[in-house]
């Protein structure tokens, strides 16, 4: 299994998907990621998506500051990093470490957005009664999705 891709292929599914909550550690880390345009595709109910990272070597999240004349800041902790819903834009790899790309909403933050990068053993897409989707099975969604928005 390609870890690396899979983070990709994951994140770059739930693009336009938010990061609305986190339990857990570097261990093993839970992601709350509400997409309902895909989540409702497999149950018209669904909402969300739940993402499982399992063995995180490296995680950090590099803030867009706002304004970007501010003191640079760089959230290595879980707590720091995920205490605002993060938007996924887009992921890619970046030498050993992928990098997810968010916007962030929220004005009582000094930064708009941010690079979220991380580095781990293992990673997993559940539905949100958290069934384990295998990612050709997500792609499929995806691609369910999108051909039925090329129709319209």
């Amino acid at each position: 299994m390609n870890t690396q891709q899979d983070i990709i292929d994951i994140f770059s599914i739930l693009h336009d998907g938010t990061i609305e909550s986190w339990t857990g550690n570097k261990e093993k880390l839970l992601l709350k990621v509400g997409c309902l345009y895909l989540a409702e595709l497999i149950d018209k109910d669904f909402e969300c998506f739940y993402v499982e990272v399992e063995q995180i070597k490296k995680i950090e999240f590099f803030a867009w500051m706002n304004p970007i004349d501010q003191e640079q800041k760089i959230f290595t902790e879980l707590e720091e990093i995920f205490k605002t819903e993060l938007e996924i834009l887009s992921a890619e790899k970046s030498e050993d470490d992928i990098l997810i790309v968010c916007n962030q909403h929220d004005t009582a933050f000094e930064y708009c957005g941010g690079k979220l990068t991380i580095n781990c053993e293992s990673i997993k897409i559940f539905d949100e009664r958290h069934n384990i989707l295998k990612i050709d099975e997500f792609d499929k969604i995806c691609k369910q999705y999108w051909d039925k928005c090329g129709r319209n």
